[in-house]
């Protein structure tokens, strides 16, 4: 039974409220303000280039993802693509995301609907192997020596167990067929799969950096362990359904830097200015979409 994208929003809006709620009740908000106010802003600058750095990146990563498939886009053309879908996720999240967006402007341009969906697939696909890769890495740093061994175990046999899984799997379950096909085509292009991997290993390590760059706002310096066990955790926190991570990643933030020493009202901070470079990014990207900034396909 399908669930209707009317439920999916409220399930969403529920979740983020809930959270914001337990936050307001369980937080010193006049900490959190004060905080707030103290922030040192050449911090959120610095930040801010990271994330377009990274998202050139992303841009670059991309570009190369349709070249598997012979199709030419500048590169430029794809970043100005990717901060007018940050302004559809954070602006306009229940009427068309990011991602759609992107996909369907391409799919326009380069006149292949299919083809854009699934390079935007592949794109996403890329960077969620990457961060999982980490996390895995993350967690198992958190038990020491013996965890980071069991982690790397972990790692090679899932290396040898991959395709006999999921070809498996997708023999039964639909949505697994992208994923399948996505593998392949990494498998097939091996020096394009090895750009698109690295591309995705640099610009997750520079969100991370923007985090880490963020809590020096605030004056902390968080420990190299902290960044290696816990950023991965916070990555994906924002997978967890709710209003592009509102509430949900104040609280993950909340509890895990907790032990890093990090007090909650910094670490709520920290996660608020995250999102202000995530509206900043957004807001870019919907002057992009006011001035009709377009790009053309190379012929």
């Amino acid at each position: 039974m399908k669930i209707s994208k009317n439920v999916k929003i409220l399930v969403r809006i529920f979740i983020s409220a809930s959270l914001i709620g337990y936050l307001i009740y369980s937080q010193d908000i006049g900490a959190i303000v004060t905080q707030f106010r103290s922030f040192n802003l050449l911090y959120l600058g610095l930040a801010l280039i990271i994330r377009v750095i990274a998202t050139y990146l992303a841009s670059t990563r991309w570009r190369i993802i349709l070249e598997t498939s012979k199709i030419k886009v500048k590169t430029w053309d794809l970043f100005v693509l990717y901060l007018k879908g940050y302004f559809y996720n954070n602006f306009l999240p229940t009427q068309m995301g990011g991602d759609v967006y992107r996909a369907v402007v391409l799919g326009g341009k380069i006149k292949d609907q299919s083809l854009s969906l699934f390079s935007v697939f592949l794109d996403r696909f890329g960077g969620l192997l990457v961060l999982l890769v980490f996390s895995l890495f993350g967690i198992s740093s958190m038990f020491g020596f013996k965890g980071i061994a069991i982690g790397i175990a972990i790692f090679v046999i899932g290396l040898f167990l991959y395709f006999p899984v999921l070809n498996f799997f997708s023999a039964k379950i639909k949505f697994l067929v992208k994923f399948k096909e996505a593998s392949e085509l990494f498998v097939r292009n091996k020096k394009k799969a090895f750009l698109v991997i690295f591309y995705s290993f640099i610009v997750q390590i520079l969100s991370f950096a923007i985090t880490y760059v963020l809590f020096l706002g605030v004056n902390i310096n968080l420990p190299l362990w902290s960044v290696i066990a816990y950023m991965p955790l916070t990555s994906l926190s924002l997978l967890i359904p709710s209003m592009n991570g509102i509430g949900t990643q104040e609280t993950v933030y909340a509890f895990l830097f907790k032990g890093a020493g990090v007090t909650e009202p910094l670490s709520i901070t920290a996660s608020i200015m995250t999102h202000l470079v995530r509206v900043v990014m957004s807001l870019v990207g919907g002057f992009f979409i006011l001035t009709g900034v377009e790009f053309n396909k190379k012929d």
